[in-house]
């Protein structure tokens, strides 16, 4: 199933969301109890992807920054921002946080997560509202999660405090500028 086979929804207070199971109680905890306050709050925007009557897959993304007192050595820091001008690497760099993505169990395995971080990476490096350089993640500390994340370009932020439950990764939207750039210049 593609993307763009499904209907998106910006979750709103009015939405009525969907039957969804993604077969993770915390995920699904949040769509069905927590998403609507986050957008009430101006924390979190929730994107939901439907077809018929079920809610395929849903993603929330919110602010988050990049700085160098949270990178084991200063070194570290600079492997990730190697792009940037020297001068313009202890500024807090802008990203954004993909705070829960889910896809519902009858649909993992197709390629919908993927889908979804492609439209994310290609929605803030196209029609950004503001700076943003990097996608972040905390990502559930298991085989399935990390794999995931590491086969769709993101890499291990040298963090100094390791979490029990998670681990920060970080993807440079600047590899997907790159990458669609390489392609189209192919394409002529």
């Amino acid at each position: 199933m593609r993307l763009s086979d499904l209907k998106s929804v910006r979750l709103e207070i009015p939405t009525i969301i969907k039957p969804f199971d993604c077969d993770d109680t915390d995920l699904n905890d949040f769509l069905k109890n927590d998403a609507k306050k986050f957008t009430r709050l101006l924390l979190t925007v929730t994107n939901l992807f439907e077809y018929g009557d079920t809610t395929v897959a849903f993603y929330s993304v919110l602010n988050d920054r990049i700085i160098e007192e949270d990178s084991i050595t200063k070194s570290a820091f600079k492997k990730v921002v190697k792009e940037l001008p020297f001068e313009k690497r202890h500024f807090e760099l802008p990203a954004v946080k993909i705070g829960r993505l889910g896809v519902d169990k009858q649909y993992q395995g197709g390629g919908i997560g993927t889908q979804i971080l492609d439209n994310i990476k290609m929605s803030f490096t196209t029609k950004n509202k503001t700076g943003c350089r990097y996608i972040t993640v905390d990502a559930y500390n298991n085989d399935k999660t990390i794999n995931f994340y590491k086969k769709n370009g993101f890499d291990f932020f040298p963090v100094k405090e390791e979490k029990e439950k998670t681990t920060l990764m970080y993807f440079d939207l600047m590899t997907f500028v790159h990458a669609r750039e390489k392609l189209l210049q192919t394409a002529e």
